[in-house]
Order: C-alpha cells, then structure tokens, then sequence
C-alpha cells in the first residue's frame, strides 16, 4: 500500500479525484459549498503525499500550499461574512497581493531593478486577466469548473515539462481534484457542488493556485514566462463556448474542450521546447 501511494500518479491524480469526488458526492445537498469543501480535502490529501505534513522549514513550496488551503477554505466560509461582491472583490485582491509578497519577494528583492518590476507588472497583469476572466464565468457551474481544471492541468503539465516535478505535482493534484468535483456536478447536478454561492470570492483559490504555481515554476524552474500568457486566456476561452443543452455532460463536454486544448497545446510546447535544449 505505501509503495502504491509513493506513486506520483496516485499522489496527483487518483487519490484527490477520488476524494473530491466522494466529498462532493457526501455534501452536496448538505452544504452549498460542497465543491469547495470536496477541493480542500483534496489538495491537503494530496499535498501530504507530495510534500509531507511538516511545515519547517517553511520553504516557497510550503508557503504556497498554505496559501492554497486558506484560499479553499476562505472561499468556501467568507460568503456568509462577506456577503458585498465589491467587499469580496477587494479581499481577493488583497490576497492576492500579500500572497505573492510573501512567496517571491525574498527572491524578487535580489533581482536587479528593472527584473523587479518585470515581475511586478507581469504578476499583477496576470493576476487582473485570471480576476477578471473567472468573474466572467462565475455564475456557470460548467464554465468555472472546466476553467479551473483546465487552467491548473497547463500549470501542472508545463510545470512538469519544464522541471519543477514538485510544483507539477502540486497543480495536476488540484486539476483532479477539480475533476472529482466537475464530476459530482455532473451526476448530482445543483450549482452548490460546482460553484457554492455564485459570489466574486468562490474565483479565489481558481486565481491563486495557478498564479503562485505558474510563477514559481518561472522563477525557480525553467518555465518560460511567456507560456503563461495563453493559459490566462483560458477562463476566456472558456467564456465563448455557448451552452444551451440540458444535459450536464454535454455542457461539462462543450466547455471543457477549449481549455483543455491550450493546456495540452502548452504543455506539449514547452515539453518540446526543454527537450530540444537539452539536446535529446
């Protein structure tokens, strides 16, 4: 069992697809948030496996995943605390904003000065692009669903392809667990297993996590940071796909597939782009 669990493709893939599933499935006429909830118990599964329970030293790694685990948690409880779209629309920000200080900036800070504020422009235009792209799909369960999983699979896949097999990891464990959920949506329908209240605050953990692992996986890997460019463009992509069918499947189906196809595109390119430099 422990030599089965060591596996990577247990760690990020079957074990956080099959709790969110089984989580989504046992809460969702119990909680309106049952999606959220199932994601959370997912990632810190996952993230156990991955990485172990131990937070010392408190590594940029670390840091991310507890940013993560607040971000699940903030969006499946501050709804009821926070119930103005404009007040949860600045605590997103404010996260955001603290969350990226708090991981880069002890790297950032050594960085010649006009890398700095590359980073710092870069960053917060990818952060305003994503906040803006997931509002835009908020209110769908089928589009932010799909959204999220197939924003964090490109991270994860490129974030593997470009050798960062940890922070890889870390994002593919939370596409699963996005999948598990999508999952229980479709069978059990009810826009709570999806997407809890509808509010600007449920888009949280769908910005942070790619955002934080995308741009770690820049700095600390060999991910070019143009490749992020085309993943933030998924939430819009997703945006476009018209879904006026009934069945649930079809619509998880139609507004899967253009997200799906620029995370695979992604990831395929920086796949073959490492290993033409590397010479095989």
């Amino acid at each position: 069992m422990q030599q089965l669990l060591a596996r990577p493709e247990f760690q990020s893939a079957i074990i956080p697809f099959t709790a969110a599933l089984l989580v989504a499935l046992a809460l969702h006429k119990l909680n309106a948030r049952a999606g959220l909830w199932a994601l959370l118990v997912a990632f810190v599964v996952a993230a156990g496996l991955i990485n172990g329970l131990t937070l010392t030293p408190l590594t940029g790694t670390r840091k991310i995943i507890l940013l993560v685990v607040a971000s699940l948690a903030a969006a499946a409880l501050l709804p009821k605390i926070l119930p103005g779209q404009n007040l949860q629309r600045s605590a997103n920000s404010l996260v955001l904003a603290l969350g990226l200080l708090w991981v880069f900036w002890a790297v950032v800070a050594r960085m010649p000065t006009d890398a700095i504020l590359f980073f710092l422009v870069g960053a917060s235009a990818l952060v305003l692009v994503l906040q803006a792209g997931f509002e835009r799909i908020v209110s769908n369960p089928a589009q932010l669903q799909a959204a999220g999983l197939s924003l964090l699979l490109g991270v994860g896949l490129s974030a593997t392809a470009a050798a960062s097999a940890l922070l890889g990891q870390l994002g593919l464990a939370l596409a699963a667990g996005c999948g598990g959920a999508f999952l229980a949506w479709v069978i059990v329908g009810g826009a709570s297993v999806a997407t809890g209240l509808r509010q600007p605050i449920t888009t949280l953990p769908f910005v942070l996590a790619p955002v934080l692992l995308g741009l770690a996986a820049v700095l600390f890997a060999s991910l070019p940071w143009y490749a992020l460019i085309p993943l933030a463009a998924i939430p819009f992509a997703v945006s476009l796909v018209p879904l006026k069918f009934d069945s649930r499947f079809l619509r998880a189906l139609l507004a899967s597939l253009p997200g799906l196809v620029i995370a695979v595109s992604v990831a395929f390119w920086i796949w073959q782009t490492s290993a033409s430099d590397s010479g095989y």
